[in-house]
Order: C-alpha cells, then structure tokens, then sequence
C-alpha cells in the first residue's frame, strides 16, 4: 500500500483549513477568555485580522477584568495619551478641579472655547501673537506685567449641572459644586478657600417689601485665581471603560514651556496646540 507523500497531506490540510472559517469556530465568551492573556501590543496587531476581531479586542481592552493588571493599565494610559495628541478636537471630553475634589471626578464638555492673549498693563498697546506657542509660557503667565487670557468664546457642559457660556458662569458653577456636598474638598476650610479662589464675585441685592429687587451691586476682591491657573485643572480625558472608566492623559511633552506636570492640562494644550483654543 502506498503512503501519501508530505506534499499531498499538506493539500488536504489547506483544503479541509479552507471550509473552516477560524474566526466563528469558538464561542464569543472563550474567545473573550483566551484574549484576556493578549498584551496591548498583541491585541492591537490582533485588531487587525477583520472586523468581528477588532471588536473582540476593544470589548478585552475596555474589560476591568484586563485593566486589573498593572501593566495592561499603565500601557494603556500611555498609549491613549499618546494617540490623544494627534486628535485633540472638539467637542471634548474633560476634567475639573481633580486635585482637589476628594470624591466622585467632575466632569464636562467643551463645545468651543476661544481664548486670546492681551497686555495686562492698559497703556501698552503691543499686541501679543496668541497663536505662538513660546507666548502661553509660564514666564509670560506668572508675570505680574506682561499677557492676560481673556475668554472670547466658551459654551461648557458641566455634566448634571449646566452649561456655561462665560467665565463668570463657569467660575460660580464650579465654586458652587465645591461648596456642596457630592464631590467634597479634604474640610469646609480647604473647600471655602477654593470656593474663594474659584470665584470672588459678591453680589449684594435688596429687595422691595413686595418681594420684587431694587438697588444691587457687583463687587470684585480680586483674589480669584486668574484663567490660565483655572486651565490649568481642567483636563482632557478619554473613556476606556473598565473600572476607572475615564483616564486623564499623561504628559508626553515633559518640561515644555516651563511645566514639569504628570498630566495634561488645558494650559498644556494652549502651549502645544494654540490654534485649537486661540
């Protein structure tokens, strides 16, 4: 009896592999099960192979069964941050006051938000270039004489709370929701002189024996925080499911402009970005 040669088994191998459709032959759950052992970098290449795969990997990479691990997590929050900085648009994603806000993370959408640059002292008419990216510095900023943000345009979601359209609003909201109770500061000290910094504006009205107003006024200490130190807790973040849900993305730009900062910030994005803000 003869023996099938090597080359004949190999076409019978192909031909029996070609009515096999690999992708469908297991179960979605032991699928799910068997990528959860995948490295980032194996998974993306894994993307790769067709569209039912890519899916399958994005649902382990959101899975908080894959996030649990260190280095899942870690190379992912440097990945999305990496990725980030080729795709900053709006409508985007955000993070408020996360230094401070000991509880539940604040979160909103910026739909358009125009910021310029202008001399501080009224009497120098020397315009500033706000499109350069050298003007966002920290040595321009903290400089008591030298450039200002104002806001020229600003619609702002703060998720459950409202939307802003100037800094004031955006100011007195925040303010507001330190003061309260569902995000809590460290102390009622520590969140009052955020609240403070936040927004100064006191607002005095009296009001008619009828219940209608009569004389207010607008007072200003001057104490608050100026803008770009407010940029400068306002951070984008992009969902990747899992447990923490939303990350922040790292700074991939260390020392830029003078910043030294473990994440990035809107003042970030003015200094490297100008023209997605200016």
């Amino acid at each position: 009896m003869r023996t099938p040669d090597r080359s004949c088994a190999r076409t019978c191998v192909n031909e029996c592999n070609a009515h096999v459709s690999w992708d469908t032959e297991l179960p979605a759950e032991l699928w799910l099960v068997v990528l959860r052992h995948m490295s980032l970098m194996q998974l993306r290449l894994l993307k790769t192979v067709s569209h039912s795969m890519a899916n399958r990997c994005r649902r382990v990479l959101r899975s908080k069964e894959w996030q649990a691990w260190s280095v899942n997590d870690y190379a992912l929050e440097c990945e999305v941050s990496t990725q980030a900085t080729q795709s900053y648009t709006l409508p985007m994603t955000v993070r408020f006051l996360d230094d401070h806000l000991q509880m539940r993370p604040l979160r909103g959408t910026i739909y358009r938000l125009k910021l310029k640059l202008v001399r501080r002292v009224k009497t120098d008419v020397r315009a500033i270039d706000s499109l350069l990216a050298s003007n966002w510095s920290l040595f321009h900023l903290e400089d008591p004489g030298d450039a200002n943000v104002p806001v020229v345009d600003m619609p702002i979601d703060v998720h459950g709370y409202g939307l802003c359209g100037s800094e004031y609003t955006l100011r007195r909201l925040l303010a507001d929701v330190v003061l309260g109770e569902s995000h809590a500061v460290l102390n009622h000290r520590a969140a009052d002189h955020l609240a403070q910094r936040l927004c100064d504006t006191r607002i005095t009205q009296e009001v008619e024996e009828d219940g209608t107003p009569s004389w207010g006024d607008v007072a200003e200490d001057g104490c608050h925080m100026p803008l770009w130190q407010l940029l400068h807790h306002i951070c984008p973040v992009t969902n990747i499911g899992g447990d923490l849900e939303w990350t922040m993305h790292r700074v991939t730009h260390q020392h830029q402009y003078g910043r030294d900062e473990a994440y990035l910030d809107l003042l970030h994005l003015c200094a490297n970005f100008p023209s997605l803000f200016t």
